[in-house]
């Protein structure tokens, strides 16, 4: 008898799962098309989408389909991990908020805004892991990543506004959307398949419904920078899929578990993180991070190659004597405080370098400051500026 490859779906799940995805995109077309204006936006987000997606809903779950791959026994396991998988999410997402700040959130949170956006967002999530719970149980008859990358893929773009991919003009439009946007939400789906597969659309939209709930329902959310949002989004989800794979298998007994502690993931996860934590001190996340000093501006204290460490400040509680870290001309620089003035009620200082001859030529605003340099360290610079070069540092504006 030939052997049926394991990864080819049924001739009706296919029939099937290519008319769910044309349902899909008519859902797709129907949040990124102008028909609210015509309906009316209370009535098309309060009565027509929510009845749009129970329809769909209705219609995945009245379809034949395969069971889900863990056994009833397990059930609440997965329900409870992918509660909490679904917690750390958000717990980083505060943590992060706490050292970068919030915002106020765009959504409505007046009561009627809320249960509008209850019954929209409920709706939606339902019939959404209706599709992808049918998808992962159906396209495939075991454990398989190409499928599973596969339906990411397009959740993910589902789940992308039409108007992310018209708004991007330049390469660092590109790289703030892959980052910022299609990365994390593509890892989230990849995760939310595999809990699909594990257990149905019930584990998904658990782990699902608490990320939307306090994306859509909390009144202030973390306000990141496109690097915390990458670092979190891509990270957060696949070490959960990394940690429940490896905790489900050793559950089911299908691995041995010395097996199991050579592939446990801990050690290297925990090198990661500390990984991102110097990475995070590097760009700026924190509120101390370094900077490569390339000039002699200040010496004796600072030296070329030295690193300096900037603390983020309030500027109006600088004083005389500080040495502060400002932009100009997108050159940051790095020199004393001799003297402040005001001018129109705006506060301006004087700066100058140590080893510099007068004080620099235009003033500075509160608004160039970085921050203040609280300590060096001496020398440890001077690989990178061997790597790129001192030549590249312009220094046409220094005065000495």
């Amino acid at each position: 008898m030939k052997k049926r490859k394991k990864w080819m779906p049924e001739g009706q799940s296919l029939k099937r799962s290519i008319l769910l995805l044309f349902m899909l995109a008519g859902m797709y077309s129907l949040d990124n098309t102008p028909i609210a204006k015509f309906i009316g936006n209370r009535l098309f987000y309060f009565l027509v989408k929510p009845a749009i997606y129970l329809g769909v809903a209705y219609i995945v779950w009245r379809l034949p389909s395969r069971k889900p791959k863990a056994r009833l026994k397990h059930m609440s396991y997965l329900k409870f991990s992918a509660f909490n998988y679904g917690v750390v999410y958000v717990l980083l997402n505060i943590g992060a908020g706490l050292l970068a700040g919030f915002g106020k959130s765009p959504y409505d949170h007046s009561v009627i805004g809320i249960i509008t956006n209850l019954i929209l967002v409920g709706t939606m999530l339902l019939a959404v892991e209706m599709i992808r719970g049918y998808w992962t149980l159906n396209l495939g008859y075991e454990e398989n990543y190409s499928i599973f990358i596969l339906l990411a893929l397009v959740m993910t773009f589902y789940k992308t506004p039409f108007s992310k991919f018209t708004s991007i003009k330049e390469y660092f439009d590109i790289v703030n959307f892959l980052a910022s946007y299609f990365a994390p939400d593509f890892c989230l789906n990849l995760f939310a398949v595999y809990l699909a597969y594990l257990g149905g659309p019930v584990i998904s939209i658990i782990y699902l419904g608490i990320i939307q709930g306090f994306h859509w329902f909390s009144p202030i959310l973390p306000d990141l920078k496109w690097i915390t949002k990458a670092l979190i989004g891509v990270l957060c989800p696949i070490f959960s899929l990394m940690l429940l794979q490896s905790s489900y298998l050793k559950l089911t007994r299908q691995v041995k578990k010395t097996d199991n502690k050579k592939d446990n993931p801990v050690g290297w996860m925990i090198t990661s993180i500390i990984s991102i934590g110097i990475i995070w001190f590097t760009v700026g996340v924190f509120p101390v991070y370094p900077s490569i000093i390339a000039t002699g501006s200040m010496e004796p204290l600072i030296k070329p190659g030295d690193v300096i460490i900037v603390k983020k400040v309030d500027p109006e509680t600088l004083v005389v004597g500080d040495i502060i870290q400002f932009r100009k001309d997108g050159v940051l620089i790095s020199h004393r405080i001799i003297d402040e003035y005001e001018e129109n009620k705006v506060k301006y200082y004087i700066t100058k370098g140590d080893n510099n001859s007068v004080a620099d030529h235009d003033p500075v605003g509160l608004e160039q400051i970085k921050g203040k340099v609280i300590h060096v360290v001496p020398k440890i610079g001077w690989p990178s500026l061997l790597i790129k070069g001192r030549s590249s540092v312009p220094v046409d504006d220094f005065e000495f």
